[in-house]
């Protein structure tokens, strides 16, 4: 009990300091977001947004998702003493971070003329693609300095740089705004303030890896983990097939096909009603990604029970925070609409009611992707993960064309109902059938 008692006040405190972290971002965020909507109108707006999109599908299509892999191998690495292991794993890590980032980026300067003329619908959209798709390059090595930061614990340091990176990007959003500029020096301040949070990250990541003895390990030889190259490659297979399947979720492919049937108006509104609702997911990941570090440490105990106690305590303090929020902003959606947006997006009201119950179920089993990677399953995840996706693709083209931004919220609820359902009983399931637990 007392072992437990400990595991949850880390747990709590380490996704105290995220839950501080994206809560600052979450607030500089949704003022940009405010900012950008009121002066750029829903049109333009709806363009800005079917740009990002873009570019994000790309960059989570060939995203490898490392920092999942990374966090476990790291971690187990380090807790084992290995240091010219752990070297070695953070080493490939940034490696396959770099590689696919520069594979999107060239693909993203190649398709930019195309997706213009034909998805998004606006020609001269490719300048804007090209500008963005810099990004690229820089952001994709954040995913392995915070899977390093978060295995050793810096947490406080993770919520530190989000917060002023997204500070310093809504002071420089606001200022090309009220300065009479538009959507191409938007994008460029994305681009900088891009960089400014990398530069301020790999500062952070070398400075805790010569804390830690692990300086030099871009001189380590990765052929120090070739016996485990195997398990690392089904492992980071899984994970970067699950980041190629999210590409069906609501804030890629759901926007997309928004776009293309319902035009940059539709997007407009429905990215305005998800925004309120993102800020439940922003309550929510802070929890996650303290969990799975927990979660793999805790794995290699094989207590079943223990991971059950993480899980459950995780939950309930959740929902008692996630459920008022959703109610708040079912009952009042109207009210929250047109006070942060104004009138022009009153027509979202009915969207962010629906996004927002669609969220309360989704986040009730936040935590089973954490959890069956933590127990050396991602095969189990990708299923889950592809069955989830060809459902909310099916509603999507089944509802979208005929309800445009109304029948892509639903599709989302639809999505929600079915993989919280699902995912619990894959959890049962996967506890229920096992002694001690497989890595």
């Amino acid at each position: 009990m007392t072992d437990s008692n400990g595991k949850h006040k880390k747990l709590f405190l380490n996704a105290s300091w995220l839950f501080g972290g994206k809560t600052a971002s979450g607030i500089f965020n949704a003022l940009q977001v405010i900012l950008l909507a009121r002066i750029l109108g829903v049109a333009d707006y709806g363009l800005l947004v079917l740009v990002i999109t873009y570019i994000d599908i790309l960059n989570q299509f060939f995203d490898l998702r490392v920092w999942e892999t990374a966090t476990k191998y790291i971690g187990t690495y380090w807790e084992k003493g290995e240091l010219d292991k752990t070297r070695a794993m953070i080493k490939l890590s940034y490696l396959l971070d770099v590689s696919s980032g520069i594979l999107a980026f060239l693909i993203a300067i190649i398709t930019a003329k195309l997706i213009s003329i034909y998805i998004i619908k606006s020609p001269d959209t490719y300048v804007y693609i090209w500008i963005y798709s810099i990004s690229l390059f820089i952001s994709t090595a954040n995913s392995t300095s915070n899977a390093i930061l978060r295995v050793f614990d810096k947490f406080k340091t993770i919520a530190f740089i989000a917060s002023i990176q997204n500070l310093i990007k809504l002071i420089l959003v606001a200022a090309v705004l009220f300065s009479g500029y538009g959507i191409k020096a938007v994008l460029v301040v994305f681009v900088t303030v891009s960089f400014i949070g990398f530069s301020i990250r790999i500062w952070a990541v070398l400075s805790i890896l010569n804390e830690k003895g692990l300086g030099g390990f871009w001189n380590s030889s990765i052929g120090l983990i070739k016996d485990q190259w195997k398990g690392i490659a089904w492992f980071l297979g899984n994970t970067s097939f699950m980041a190629t399947i999210r590409i069906g979720n609501d804030r890629f492919i759901g926007t997309i096909v928004l776009g293309y049937f319902a035009g940059k108006e539709a997007v407009g509104f429905y990215d305005v009603a998800g925004s309120v609702a993102k800020f439940i997911k922003r309550i929510v990941d802070p929890l996650n990604e303290a969990m799975y570090p927990e979660l793999v440490k805790t794995s290699s105990s094989r207590s079943v029970s223990e991971i059950r106690s993480i899980v459950g305590y995780s939950t309930r303090n959740l929902m008692k925070i996630i459920v008022p929020v959703s109610v708040i902003a079912i009952i009042f959606a109207d009210v929250i609409v047109g006070l942060l947006f104004g009138e022009q997006y009153l027509p979202a009201s009915n969207a962010l009611r629906i996004i927002a119950a669609a969220a309360v179920l989704a986040r009730a089993t936040f935590w089973i992707n954490s959890v069956l990677l933590a127990l050396g399953r991602p095969g189990l995840r990708t299923v889950l993960g592809l069955t989830a996706t060809i459902v909310y693709l099916a509603l999507l083209f089944l509802l979208v064309p005929r309800y445009s931004y109304i029948g892509a919220a639903i599709a989302l609820l639809g999505f929600s109902i079915f993989k919280s359902l699902l995912s619990y009983y894959l959890y049962q399931s996967s506890l229920g059938k096992v002694g001690p637990l497989d890595n």
